[in-house]
């Protein structure tokens, strides 16, 4: 069977915290994973908030399609 290679990928964050860390090292702190659930549940209530705003979401569509058709010329 051949081999697979694969890139690295490098991880969000900057340096990973090695204090009260899950698992290890390799794993990131759990003040990291707090604060990335709160920002996400921010960033999903903004993202509910511009969706029920029917006049934003026109101007937004109204923006991708300009910026689309500019890319695709």
């Amino acid at each position: 069977m051949a081999k697979k290679h694969t890139l690295p990928v490098a991880k969000a964050g900057g340096p990973q915290s090695v204090s009260n860390s899950i698992d290890g090292p390799d794993k990131i702190s759990v003040e990291e994973r707090r604060y990335r659930a709160e920002d996400g549940m921010r960033t999903l209530a903004k993202a509910e908030e511009i969706r029920k705003n029917k006049e934003l979401m026109k101007d937004i569509k109204s923006h991708a399609k300009a910026i689309q058709k500019a890319i695709c010329k």
